[in-house]
């Protein structure tokens, strides 16, 4: 018994190792304000990850939340942007989920799901935001579909979008391969 309990305790002190939840200081994402993010490096596969999200990132009053996720390969420079959105109807993701985000300004803009394989019972939809990321920086969101079986729709709050800016620039932004 107590050899399984310490390498359970190893095993977490080397997860921890690889993967630390860190507060970056001023100046860090060159952004005027500090983001927490979670890190890994994947010594195997040279490829960094970054995370935000889950703590204050409440985008709607009725439960809209989100994790930004973003993939660097070390030597090619390569990156991947992910958003996943949390919703609250339960539905099978497949290949037709999609997320559709009305700005302030009416413009809309429709983003398919990025894992096509069927899920059920499910509530997370996640799109590349890649592509889209300078858009997401700076155009205020006013509405935000999020369809799985249904659709989910969800209106924006100003505190929501404050922090969504704020969160997409420090993930654009952040690099520790240096």
């Amino acid at each position: 018994m107590k050899t399984k309990l310490l390498a359970l305790i190893l095993l977490l002190i080397g997860f921890n190792s690889h993967s630390q939840e860190k507060k970056l200081e001023k100046g860090v994402c060159k952004i005027e304000h500090k983001c927490y993010t979670t890190y890994q490096y994947d010594d195997f596969d040279d490829i960094w990850t970054y995370s935000v999200g889950f703590y204050e990132t409440m985008l709607a009053k009725n439960g809209l939340t989100y994790i930004i996720t973003k993939y660097v390969e070390n030597k090619t420079d390569k990156k991947l942007i992910l958003l996943s959105f949390i919703g609250n109807m339960e539905g099978c993701r497949s290949k037709n989920s999609y997320v559709h985000i009305q700005f302030k300004n009416g413009e809309k803009l429709k983003i398919d799901g990025y894992d096509t394989e069927i899920k059920c019972g499910t509530t997370v939809l996640t799109v590349d935001i890649t592509e889209q990321i300078s858009l997401l920086e700076k155009e205020p969101i006013d509405k935000i579909r999020i369809s799985i079986d249904g659709n989910d729709d969800f209106v924006v709050t100003e505190k929501g979008q404050t922090k969504f800016f704020n969160n997409l620039k420090c993930i654009d932004a952040l690099d520790l391969r240096k």
